[in-house]
């Protein structure tokens, strides 16, 4: 007799979507952390909910960012990743997955 298959928790099961507004000044109000300039994949960093406008899903500190308007971020620094958030028009797509508690946050470990 086989034995049975066990599901393994793929990565892709954290994704997460979501749509922020920006402000009256244009601005989105995320605070964004890391980047590639500082040898990190770029992630969420304290989010006030208070300021925070969301048109679809939340967001949560830690999240790793993997798009913008499905714009893959991955290994890019922060002032382009800013730059691009910069001349989104209306509300800005981003998509973020969770970090698992053993997943690394530095670039370097996967030799980009």
């Amino acid at each position: 007799m086989s034995k049975p298959v066990l599901k393994k928790n793929h990565w892709t099961s954290r994704v997460n979507e979501c749509s922020v507004s920006k402000d009256a000044r244009g601005d989105l109000n995320v605070p964004l952390r890391g980047g590639a300039e500082n040898g990190e994949f770029a992630y969420i960093g304290r989010v006030n909910e208070d300021v925070v406008l969301y048109k679809m899903g939340k967001l949560s500190e830690g999240e790793l960012l993997l798009e913008v308007e499905n714009l893959s971020i991955s290994g890019l620094p922060l002032y382009d990743i800013q730059t691009v958030i910069k001349n989104c028009k209306g509300a800005v797509r981003l998509k973020t997955v969770r970090q698992g508690k053993d997943a690394p946050n530095s670039i370097q470990t996967f030799n980009l």
